[in-house]
């Protein structure tokens, strides 16, 4: 049976290898927040459309919305 565990979401990094997505997000169980130095890393390798889906869910089940790209000409006058 695969093993669950629980805790907190102190961090995340990613680097790209051979055209997919290494996602390391790092994590603390509750029981050890006050133990510095106990963070657990997960690593996920995906592609980037399962990096956009998971984006998108992200995204909607928090009620946001992802940043709006603003245009070079609107970042120079300051719009």
């Amino acid at each position: 049976m695969p093993q669950e565990s629980m805790g907190v979401l102190v961090g995340w990094t990613h680097n790209e290898f051979n055209g997919r997505m290494n996602l390391r997000l790092q994590s603390v169980r509750s029981s050890r927040l006050k133990d510095e130095g106990e963070v657990d890393s997960h690593y996920f390798m995906m592609t980037h459309e399962q990096a956009a889906v998971l984006a998108d869910y992200l995204f909607k089940v928090t009620g946001r919305e992802p940043p709006k790209k603003r245009r070079l000409l609107r970042r120079l006058i300051g719009a």
